[in-house]
C-alpha cells in the first residue's frame, strides 16, 4: 500500500467516524463496557487462580493427636503417615512447639488484652502433638483426611479442601457468567459498529459510485470503512483500559490491607503482573470487533 493511499484511508476513516459521531460514540461506549466487564472478570479469575495455586502449594491439612498419647503411640501414627502413598511430605509440631505458638498467638491477639493469663495453670503437656501434611494431589485431600481420622489416637484433622472447593466453584461460575455477558455485549458491539458503517456507506453512496466509475479498486473503497471500525474499536479499548486500570489501582491496596487485617492468607496480585495480558487482549479484540463489524456492513450494503 502506497503512503499516499494510506494517508487517504486514515484521513477518510477519521472523517467518517466524526461524521457519524453519535453512532460512533454509541459503538465506543458499548465496546468499552464489554471490555471493562471482561477486564473485571479476568482480574477476578486471575486472583482466584493465583490463590488456588497458593493453597495447592501449601500443606493441605493438620492432623491432631490426642494429648494423652505416649511417644510410642505417636511414633506409630507417624509411621502410618510416612507410608501413606498419597502424602508427599509432613512435619511434626511437638507439644512444646504448639504451646509456644499458642502463647505467641495470644500475645498478638489485640482482642485478648492480658490473654497470657488464660494459660495460667496450663503447660505444654495439655497441648496436642500434630502433623502438618502436604498431599501429593489436593484432589485426594478428602480421602487422606478420612484415613487419618480412622487412626487410633487421632483427635481431629483439619484441611483446606473446603476453601479450595469454594474458590474453584466461584472461579467456575465467574468464568461462565463472564463469557455469557461478554458474548452478548460483543454481539451488540458488532451490530452497532455495522450500523455505524452502514450510515457512512449510505451517506457516501454517490461518491462511491463515482470512485467506481473512474476505476477505484474494491479494496481501495473498502479500506476506509474497515479502518473506521478499527479506530472505533481501539478508542473503546483505550477508555476501557484507563477505567479498569484506575479501578484496580484504587481497590487493590485497600482490599489487600483488609485481607491482611483478617489474616486469612488471601492475596490480591499487583497490577504490574496482569496489565500486559489485558493490553494485548484489548488491542486484539477491539481491532477484530471493529474490523468484523465493518466487513459485515460492507458485504451487505456496499456492492463492490
Amino acid at each position: 500500500m502506497k503512503i499516499r493511499s494510506l494517508k487517504y484511508i486514515l484521513k477518510e476513516s477519521f472523517k467518517n467516524a466524526y461524521r457519524n459521531k453519535l453512532m460512533s460514540l454509541a459503538s465506543i461506549s458499548i465496546i468499552s463496557a464489554a471490555l471493562i466487564l471482561f477486564g473485571g472478570f479476568y482480574l477476578i479469575l486471575v486472583n482466584l487462580n493465583h490463590n488456588l495455586d497458593i493453597l495447592y502449594a501449601q500443606p493441605q491439612m493438620q492432623a491432631y493427636c490426642l494429648p494423652t498419647l505416649t511417644d510410642q503411640q505417636i511414633s506409630g501414627i507417624e509411621t502410618e503417615i510416612k507410608n501413606n502413598k498419597y502424602i508427599e511430605n509432613y512435619s511434626i509440631v511437638t507439644k512444646k512447639e504448639a504451646f509456644e505458638q499458642f502463647k505467641k498467638f495470644l500475645a498478638n491477639d489485640k482482642s485478648n488484652e492480658g490473654g497470657a493469663n488464660i494459660l495460667e495453670g496450663y503447660d505444654e503437656s495439655s497441648m496436642n502433638v500434630s502433623f502438618i501434611i502436604k498431599v501429593k494431589d489436593p484432589q485426594n485431600s478428602k480421602l487422606v483426611a478420612s484415613q487419618l481420622r480412622a487412626l487410633a489416637g487421632m483427635e481431629n484433622v483439619k484441611y483446606s479442601q473446603q476453601t479450595i472447593d469454594l474458590i474453584a466453584t466461584i472461579s467456575r461460575w465467574v468464568r461462565i457468567v463472564s463469557l455469557v455477558l461478554i458474548g452478548v455485549l460483543l454481539i451488540v458491539s458488532l451490530f452497532i459498529i455495522s450500523n455505524t458503517i452502514k450510515l457512512t456507506v449510505f451517506a457516501r453512496r454517490k461518491e462511491i459510485n463515482i470512485m467506481k466509475y473512474i476505476g477505484a479498486t474494491d479494496w481501495f473503497i473498502r479500506w476506509p470503512f474497515i479502518f473506521e471500525g478499527i479506530l472505533i474499536g481501539l478508542t473503546g479499548a483505550l477508555f476501557a483500559f484507563i477505567i479498569i486500570s484506575y479501578l484496580y489501582g484504587f481497590t487493590q491496596p485497600r482490599v489487600t490491607s483488609n485481607l491482611a487485617t483478617l489474616g486469612d492468607g488471601f492475596e490480591i496480585m499487583d497490577y504490574k503482573y496482569v496489565w500486559s495480558t489485558l493490553v494485548f487482549f484489548y488491542l486484539g479484540v477491539s481491532a477484530l470487533i471493529g474490523a468484523s463489524g465493518s466487513v459485515m456492513s460492507i458485504r451487505k450494503h456496499l456492492h463492490v
